[in-house]
């Protein structure tokens, strides 16, 4: 059950818009929902490895999950570390909205 509730606790409606805070530069790898690309934060000039996913309603519980173990075991020497999340929305009719994962 904690981790039901875990769940509950990431509102990706909540996450901030990416634009003005990161450029993506280029692909520099693909994972099982989305690409991982070279970033640069805009006012520090500071390199980021960036995971895009594409939110959709079928993976939305999966791509939560994702995070969750990201949070909870980012400090292991095995897993990447998260410092944060964006959401970037779909701005046309019918298109997902984008997940910006910061590791």
């Amino acid at each position: 059950m904690a981790s039901m509730r875990s769940l509950d606790d990431i509102d990706l409606a909540q996450l901030r818009e990416p634009a003005g805070i990161f450029d993506l530069m280029e692909v520099v790898g693909n994972g099982t929902y989305g690409q991982v690309f070279k970033g640069r934060h805009v006012k520090t000039g500071q390199l980021a490895a960036i995971k895009v996913m594409d939110v959709t309603e079928e993976e939305e519980e999966e791509i939560k999950l994702e995070i969750n173990v990201l949070k909870k075991y980012s400090h292991h020497r095995n897993i990447a570390t998260y410092y944060g999340a964006f959401i970037k929305k779909g701005r046309l009719r019918g298109t997902d909205d984008q997940l910006w994962v910061r590791l």
